[in-house]
């Protein structure tokens, strides 16, 4: 695929201006907020840039003031379907891989060059682990990271895998329709299959423990299952409201955090790793709650009811932002933390 690529160095004014005030009354105007954009999409920081693709166009963001350090934009006449283009980003020290409905491109950090394309339709997101990216094809995908050729495929069935998750030498992988959860040795073994019978989210994998949230009634009631990665054997398995969609269970130092959703609110549900029990649980204004991010004894999370929270890993409110807009995904830098609703990009004081 041919892409047309702009190197930027002084980009403010294409992507609008620094600080709260720049993009007119109706951005948000909240004192913790350093600088927003008029950018969408899922962030992912790595180092000093943050990576975030808007439909068709792929950002590279200074952290600090939001200023474009490149910017690589697709025409949609490339694709043949609209929003083809996975906003769920993956990247490693050296390329940024994006995944497609027509397959997965891997670019480089530097300047967003193309390095591989591989022509396989992807379901989802995409991990990146042993050297390899693992991606949901026709079945799982195991991709050398340096080269782009496929190293070993795995067939699955279904046409519902969700995002892959690596640790150590194992790669697991679920299927969100049928419930089956599958995980792989690094040399393409499987080591071991589980059915849960009802839809299945992404798996996290930390510690030796697999998590996987289900729900058999979206929207009302969900699961949440720990599962031994050397086996498969349940640990535990809790009832908890109904996972969102795209969510995956995170894991702190000493709970697994949950975004929810629900007919009439959505729910953070924060559970202690050993056994499963509640420590606490916050309900938003709205229907839902996304992946929240935990760092520095912090637990961020943002809203359907516009709002990007902060709470403490003991479930006491630190601060809330109003940002006009359903905050979806969000990324921890070392004094900002960065939000995306559905009409740009903001990056807020952590403290």
């Amino acid at each position: 695929m041919v892409s047309r690529r702009i190197t930027l160095r002084a980009a403010g004014a294409l992507l609008g201006g620094v600080g709260a005030g720049c993009l007119g009354q109706s951005g948000p105007t909240d004192e913790r907020i350093r600088w927003q954009k008029r950018v969408r999409g899922s962030p992912v920081l790595d180092g000093d840039s943050l990576y975030v693709l808007d439909r068709l166009t792929l950002y590279a963001l200074s952290p600090t003031d939001g200023s474009a350090q490149w910017i690589v934009e697709y025409d949609e006449s490339e694709f043949d379907e609209r929003l083809c283009l996975g906003s769920a980003l993956a990247v490693d020290d050296s390329r940024i891989y994006v995944p497609a409905c027509d397959g997965l491109r891997a670019l480089g950090r530097a300047n967003g060059t193309q390095e591989w394309f591989v022509g396989s339709p992807l379901r989802n997101g995409v991990a990146v682990g042993h050297g390899r990216v693992y991606a949901n094809g026709e079945g799982l995908l195991a991709i050398d990271a340096g080269s782009g050729s496929v190293d070993w495929r795995a067939p699955l069935g279904g046409d519902r895998l969700t995002r892959p998750a690596v640790a150590g030498d194992a790669v697991v992988v679920t299927n969100r329709r049928d419930g089956v959860v599958v995980a792989y040795d690094a040399a393409a073994e499987r080591r071991w299959r589980r059915r849960t019978d009802v839809e299945t989210r992404s798996p996290t994998v930390a510690d030796g423990t697999v998590y996987v949230a289900t729900t058999s009634d979206p929207g009302r009631s969900g699961r949440l299952l720990a599962l031994d990665l050397s086996d498969g054997s349940e640990q535990w398995a809790v009832d908890t409201p109904s996972p969102r969609r795209g969510t995956r269970p995170v894991v702190g130092s000493d709970a697994v955090y949950l975004g929810c959703t629900g007919r009439n609110h959505g729910t953070l549900v924060a559970l202690r790793r050993s056994d499963g029990s509640e420590r606490w649980s916050f309900t938003d204004g709205n229907s839902g709650v996304y992946e929240p991010v935990v760092a520095g004894g912090t637990v961020y999370a943002g809203s359907n009811d516009d709002r990007l929270y902060a709470f403490s890993t003991d479930g006491d409110r630190r601060w809330t932002i109003d940002t006009g807009s359903t905050v979806g995904d969000v990324a921890v830098g070392d004094g900002l933390v960065y939000a995306s609703n559905n009409e740009r990009l903001l990056a807020v004081d952590r403290t």
